[in-house]
């Protein structure tokens, strides 16, 4: 359905019923209750009343996202992290197929049933992120792979260079061995050949951050 929110335009068809609101209120109005109808928000009213004229079929963002990864890199590892599932934070290294590739790596007792790595009580997202990017680069270089991608630019611009404050040095001891283990890592993945990259976050292969882009 359509996003409530930056729309200037609703459409919405059902019981042989259709039109075009400027307000999310107006288009609840007519929606609430009824069962059957469809209803999306839009930019202008001309995508709205194009979007009624082609059918008003809701996208299948599974199918869009699949298409947008075969524009990636095959033969590349990516890396993310995040707390979707509720039970703290994961990270997640996979194939461009999204196929989980950690074990290749991390200790079989940090594995989840999913194939990602369970972070201890308390971690970050962004600590999931950089322990993700370490083991995506030692994956890579097991297998001869020479592209490493994730979504995070504080991790690909900083963390994984051991770029850190002085304040988070101080306060967080176990980040910062975790971020010169990192370096050390990307030194050597490209000091044989291997670049890093960003992918934006809803087309990253090991997204587990629910994306809505």
């Amino acid at each position: 359905m359509g996003s409530k929110n930056s729309n200037n335009a609703y459409a919405w068809v059902g019981d042989g019923e259709e039109g075009i609101v400027d307000s999310w209120s107006e288009c609840e109005a007519r929606v609430s209750g009824r069962k059957g109808v469809r209803y999306r928000g839009f930019a202008t009213r001309q995508e709205a009343r194009a979007w009624l004229d082609s059918g008003a079929l809701y996208e299948d963002k599974g199918k869009r996202k699949a298409m947008e990864r075969l524009d990636l890199p095959e033969d590349a590892i990516y890396f993310d992290a995040g707390t979707g599932r509720g039970d703290g934070t994961e990270a997640n290294v996979t194939d461009r197929g999204g196929t989980p590739l950690a074990h290749l790596e991390a200790p079989a007792n940090v594995l989840t049933k999913f194939g990602t790595i369970l972070l201890s009580p308390g971690r970050t997202n962004n600590y999931g992120e950089l322990l993700g990017c370490l083991y995506a680069l030692k994956i890579a270089r097991r297998l001869g792979v020479r592209k490493v991608l994730g979504d995070s630019a504080l991790v690909l611009d900083y963390w994984s260079k051991d770029h850190l404050s002085a304040e988070k040095r101080s306060t967080d001891p176990d980040l910062a061995k975790l971020a010169a283990m990192t370096a050390r890592e990307r030194r050597a993945f490209e000091s044989e050949g291997g670049s890093m990259a960003h992918v934006p976050g809803g087309q990253n292969p090991a997204d587990l951050g629910f994306h809505r882009d």
